[in-house]
């Protein structure tokens, strides 16, 4: 055998393992992507769902949630504090989902019905009020605009929503 032969082989060689190498490096980027997706995911919905079991469990809080998104003026000042704090937790989820969305990690399909939601959540007196009094969430709202007048959730803030209304 000469040496060019032995060149050839290795070459191949050399060539094969390039290939399973990279074909190694895009299996594990599948898995990290998944692994990043359900992560995101599960923050997301973490994040909803302690806000909800606040809101769950507490008749008061459930109170405030529903006269503040109904008829802001009949909370008192303490009310309105728990009340903007509860739409400043559920903005900062879809705050973070918008940003998911603008990075790429969230599609428009996934996003739309966060965002339906949110424009419902924030077309009430209340999600009015807190609007005007909290500019932090400005591009948020911006982007919600798009969105205004559709209704997605079957339960939304203020009140529930029989079969035929929806």
């Amino acid at each position: 055998m000469n040496w060019e032969a032995i060149g050839a082989i290795g070459e191949i060689l050399g060539a094969l393992a390039v290939l399973v190498t990279l074909l190694y490096l895009a299996i594990q980027v599948r898995q990290n992507t998944a692994a990043v997706t359900t992560a995101t995911y599960e923050s997301v919905i973490t994040g909803f769902n302690d806000v909800n079991v606040i809101v769950v469990g507490s008749s008061e809080v459930a109170s405030i949630l529903y006269r503040g998104t109904t008829d802001p003026s009949s909370l008192n000042d303490a009310e309105a504090v728990q009340y903007a704090f509860l739409l400043r937790c559920w903005s900062n989820q879809w705050l973070k989902l918008l940003r998911l969305h603008q990075g790429g990690a969230l599609t428009t399909a996934e996003w739309i019905p966060f965002a339906e939601e949110a424009a419902q959540a924030f077309d009430t007196p209340g999600g009015i009020l807190f609007k005007n009094e909290n500019q932090l969430f400005a591009d948020l709202y911006s982007e919600l605009e798009k969105y205004a007048g559709r209704k997605v959730s079957r339960i939304r803030l203020g009140h529930a929503v029989t079969p035929g209304d929806a």
